[in-house]
């Protein structure tokens, strides 16, 4: 007789999800601390023992596929071989997510599962396939490895440029490829990710090589981003496009829509407007990556301020459910602007010839709401830890705050080199939001609400009022 999980009934797969993610956080930034983790140059610079904080940052950076670098001379001058390694591991995982991997392997050990410990496992890695969640966990991990397999092989070849054809190139096109598809933005570059200006190694990197590096990385960006569910529903290559689930359709057609209309209002607003230093391909980049990846070929700081506060939404927007992007997710805009649009018209909530039921417009308001609600919360409690941490005209800066903090929840990593000057509080703060952002409102508060996916059945029915509101 097979057996069951020893405790699905006492903990539940939300609150299983947030401590696997707290496990892989603490040991990551156990593990980057020890003196085996770090450069000659950063034990020289800083001490064997790296700062504790710190590593929880960066950590949590990795796991929540952040992207943010605490480290003033860079990730690369600080961490060694192994604790690449070790941050790789955290991005995939993240990526993922802990309890992807974990159900996969022990799905393995077990020939068969009872049906509640498939649902147990459907509930935690957010899947509707009840009936064969082995299959579906399979097809996540086989997809992921295809899409980072042909993503790594590309990259080998502005590395082999870069680097010359040895080991170091090979390392650095396995961890960029790892960091893009998961959306992480972590690099190997120094401090300016992928912004030439300042940078010896990518200035002196070949043209060709360059665009070829950064188009690869925004590929990976935009798959990794788009969902698993998209991917089996387009790349089964059985159906057509109009056959499509509503889910793909939309994830699609907001994908296209963020990306080619912020290009074109980035072009307008800095390339036409503003400084009118930003070249066409690097404002592509740039509406790509803000929605949660953080690599940057421009500095996103030295957008416009209409640029800017553009930017802040691309990153609070973020990518669609059930991928490796965080964000309030596309789907959930979707939603809330098709209920805005057909109330005015008098209609039911509808589109691709699909009705979407009252359930799911409060699950998208309930996103919206409460994510604004944390970044609000967010920007304050940073703020209040950062009031001493200045510009360079020496002013406190509340634009600056605000955008590290939408950087933070999005998991986007994108900075505006406050990351490095964070007092031991910004810090911490900024690691609750990545934490927060990474496994967003609906798993939050499926721990203190277990009714919450439970439709209410009383036999009594009140009477409906109106009342006044706007």
């Amino acid at each position: 007789m097979e057996g069951k999980f020893k405790n699905p009934k006492k903990i539940s797969p939300a609150l299983l999800v947030i401590l696997s993610f707290i496990g892989v956080m603490l040991i990551g930034a156990f593990l980057i601390t020890t003196p085996i983790a770090r450069t000659p140059l950063a034990k020289q610079t800083y001490g064997e023992w790296g700062n504790f904080v710190d590593s929880v940052f960066m950590a949590t950076s990795a796991t929540c596929v952040t992207g943010f670098d605490c480290y003033p001379m860079g990730l690369v001058n600080t961490i060694n071989l192994f604790g690449q390694i070790v941050l790789c591991i955290c991005m995939q995982i993240g990526g993922l997510g802990f309890m992807t991997v974990f159900f996969f392997f022990l799905t393995l050990i077990r020939k068969k599962l009872s049906f509640e410990d498939r649902f147990f496992i459907s509930q935690a890695v957010n899947s509707t396939d009840v009936a064969d969640v082995k299959k579906f966990l399979v097809k996540i991990l086989v997809t992921t490895g295809i899409f980072e397999g042909i993503g790594f092989l590309l990259m080998l070849v502005p590395m082999f440029s870069l680097f010359g054809y040895n080991g170091e190139a090979v390392w650095n096109a396995f961890f960029h490829t790892i960091s893009a598809f998961n959306n992480s933005g972590l690099d190997l570059f120094g401090t300016t990710s992928f912004i030439r200006e300042g940078n010896e190694l990518l200035t002196g990197m070949q043209d060709w090589a360059y665009y070829f590096m950064c188009t690869v990385v925004m590929l990976l960006v935009l798959f990794g981003g788009i969902s698993y569910f998209v991917i089996f529903d387009v790349f089964t290559f059985k159906k057509k496009p109009h056959q499509w689930t509503a889910f793909t359709k939309i994830a699609i057609l907001m994908m296209v829509t963020l990306n080619i209309g912020g290009m074109i209002y980035f072009i307008f607003s800095d390339g036409i407007k503003g400084s009118g230093s930003l070249p066409v391909f690097d404002a592509l980049f740039l509406a790509v990556s803000s929605r949660t990846a953080g690599f940057a070929t421009y500095d996103p700081y030295a957008l416009s301020t209409p640029g800017r506060i553009f930017n802040d939404i691309l990153m609070f927007i973020g990518g669609s459910p059930l991928g490796t992007a965080s964000g309030i997710k596309t789907t959930t805009l979707f939603i809330i602007i098709l209920t805005i649009f057909n109330y005015l018209r008098g209609e039911s909530v509808h589109a691709f010839k699909r009705y979407y039921s009252k359930d799911l417009i409060a699950k998208s308001m309930l996103v919206f709401i409460s994510s604004l609600f944390i970044v609000l919360i967010g920007y304050l409690v940073l703020a209040a830890f950062e009031s001493n941490n200045v510009n360079q005209e020496g002013i406190f800066s509340g634009e600056r705050c605000l955008f590290e903090t939408i950087s933070a929840f999005s998991t986007t990593g994108f900075t505006t080199l406050m990351t490095v000057q964070l007092s031991a509080g910004g810090k911490l703060t900024c690691v609750v939001l990545m934490f927060l952002g990474r496994l967003g409102p609906i798993t939050l508060f499926s721990i203190f609400s277990k009714n919450m996916h439970i439709k209410e059945d009383k036999h009594v029915k009140y009477v409906e009022e109106d009342v006044l509101i706007g």
